[in-house]
Formats: C-alpha cells, structure tokens, sequence
C-alpha cells in the first residue's frame, strides 16, 4: 500500500515504494537503493561531511552508479542492503542507511571473533552473486547529509535496521563497524543498543592522516537476536541489551569445533564508517 506525502504547499511528495523493504519510521520514508536511486544516493556520498569517511577522494558519479546497481542486486539475491532515507512530511533526502550482508572474506572474518563459537557464525548465504556473503548475521550503517546532522536520524535508522534484521530477516547478530575516532557513529551505535566488542584493522584513514593505509583501527560493536529488545524510538537509555553467556563465550583462532568455514574472497572489501 502507498502511503501517501505532501508539502507544505500540498504539492506530493514521493510515496512510500512499493518495495517489500519499505519501511517507515516516525520522521522517515526507508526505500531501498535500486539503480533508480543513484541521484539520491549521490546526493548523500558526495556531501563533504560523508565522504571522507569512506575514502581519501570525493567518489566520482559513475562510482555512485555503480554501487545503487550493486545494492538493487543484493536487495534482489541477498535480500537485503541499505535503504535512501527521506523525510516523510517533505520528501527531503536525510541519507542512507541501514544493513548489509557481510563478504566472506579476510576482513569481515575478523568479526568471527566477536561472536558465539557455533556453526550459524561462518554459514554462507544461499545466493553466491553478488559476493559470497554469511547467511545470519548482517552490518548495520548509516550516513546522514550535514544539513540534518544531530537530529538523531541515525539513530532513527539504525532501529528500523534492527527491527527489520531480528523481526523480518531474522539474523541471529548485527554488527557495526567504524574507524575508532569517529565518536558520533560511536555514539550512535551505543544509543541503539549495540554493546562494544573489541577493534579489528582494515583499510582506511588514522586520525590525522591524508592517505589511506591497511592498519586503520575500527572499532566494532555487536547485538546478538537474545539481547535485542527492541529499542524504543525516544529515550537512549532505554532498551540496553542484556549480557548473556553466548555473547561473552566467544573463542578465537582456527579449527573451532563443529565449523565448517565458507569459501573466502581474495579481495578485500573495506569496513563501512558509519558516519553519524
């Protein structure tokens, strides 16, 4: 169903998709990225203060295009990748945000040691394209455009991507990767109920630096399926998520009994930054 918008001048405003993806929150429309949405979507990662999180150059309109054609796939084969976020009373692009299946490869494999030691951890998604990605636990993002910074957009997407990767997909964890000085995206994920669980490097920006190297710190923060209550839209010290004997008996190194790793990309695949 459309659920109908209007300006103040009454003239409509985009209606919610028709995607199965859709959702809306109390401020925000949520469509997911299709092709059709790379001019939003450029709109967002062009904007100065979004960027430079993501790499040491403004990215070009083709790469834009590129990566709305990578997500309209993955929301096909994986279903799932992140939504353009718009203001529902004006039609407004606030950013983009939400989750994304994690690559099997030696980056995200660093995660492994963030999470129960079970066989769910390294089981491999279904649909081999785009990438090869793991089955039941996803990354949760956001980027949101400097006019509509500190509003607590963020947050209020990164909820619905909570709800929608527990509730609808029903992901056993989610995770939230950025680099370590990046204190709002920080912030963020602790609002919304994620607990922090160690660093792992990957390529990316040292604070301070103007190239990029391979040791950059990022800080990663977890939510296991059992410790998410459904954090509620207002109130950041509500909902916080319960300590439990899985979360807590993670083991590292090879050879964990009873898993079977999945096949592993020989590319490397930068972390999301998040940024706030």
């Amino acid at each position: 169903m459309r659920i109908p918008s209007t300006h103040a001048d009454d003239q409509p405003t985009p209606a919610l998709s028709d995607h199965a993806g859709a959702r809306l929150t109390s401020r925000l429309r949520l469509d997911p990225v299709t092709k059709s949405h790379a001019d939003d979507l450029w709109l967002v990662h062009s904007d100065d203060e979004v960027w430079p999180w993501y790499s040491a150059h403004k990215p070009t309109r083709g790469q834009i295009e590129r990566r709305a054609a990578l997500m309209d796939e993955s929301w096909r084969l994986h279903g799932v990748h992140k939504w353009i976020a718009y203001q529902r009373d004006d039609g407004q692009v606030v950013g983009r945000g939400g989750l994304s299946r994690t690559a099997a490869d030696a980056d995200w494999g660093q995660i492994y040691e963030f999470l129960p030691d079970e066989p769910w951890t390294r089981e491999a998604h279904d649909a081999p394209f785009p990438f090869t990605a793991h089955a039941n636990w996803l990354e949760i993002g956001w980027a949101v455009r400097h006019e509509f910074r500190g509003l607590g957009y963020a947050s209020e997407i990164g909820r619905a991507g909570l709800a929608f990767a527990f509730t609808v997909l029903g992901a056993n964890a989610v995770v939230s990767c950025t680099l370590r000085h990046n204190a709002p995206s920080r912030a963020v994920m602790e609002r919304i109920g994620m607990r922090y669980a160690g660093e792992i490097k990957s390529r990316g920006l040292i604070n301070g630096a103007t190239r990029e190297q391979d040791d950059a710190p990022y800080v990663v923060h977890v939510l296991l399926r059992d410790e998410w209550q459904g954090v509620p839209a207002t109130g950041a010290s509500r909902g916080q998520p319960r300590a439990t004997e899985a979360a807590q008996g993670r083991r590292s190194g090879p050879g964990r009994r009873g898993i079977t790793p999945i096949p592993t990309l020989t590319t490397r695949v930068r972390f999301p930054s998040s940024p706030a």
